[in-house]
């Protein structure tokens, strides 16, 4: 007979991560969030370092796949609405010539932010590590 945890893993989506940074005088790079994209799905969920509690959403664009669309998404709090979301676009992204990155502007953010689209390695195959594990590596 299967384990719970080992049935729960097998079903669980794949996430993939990606780093978020700016980049510094010296050429270096420094994080400031993560994206991350569920297998199958086209929509990236980015996640900022300074607005800890809001999601950002990128969708690439019908007419052109080099670019992208950053919105913000909020609940419609009508119970009979068609749409069960409002969503707001907040800026736009391109990708590069070689599309490793994606260069985010928002709106109201002067300062060039970059998505590195090829995912983060993992150690584990799904992505994502059980809750026991991290907290035994905890202790």
């Amino acid at each position: 007979m299967e384990s719970l945890k080992s049935i729960f893993f097998e079903h669980m989506p794949s996430f993939f991560r990606f780093q978020v940074f700016v980049k510094e005088e010296a050429g270096q790079k420094r994080t400031v969030g993560m994206a991350y994209l569920r297998e199958g799905q086209g929509m990236y969920t980015v996640r900022l370092w300074t607005f800890i509690d809001e999601k950002f959403y990128l969708l690439q664009t019908k007419e052109d796949p080099t670019k992208y669309l950053i919105m913000t998404r909020e609940l419609n709090k009508y119970p009979n609405a068609k749409n069960k979301y409002f969503w707001n676009i907040v800026g736009n992204a391109k990708s590069n010539n070689a599309q490793t990155t994606l260069e985010l502007n928002f709106d109201l953010i002067e300062k060039k932010i970059f998505l590195n689209i090829i995912p983060e390695k993992s150690q584990r195959p799904k992505g994502v590590p059980l809750p026991e594990e991290e907290v035994g590596n905890a202790a």
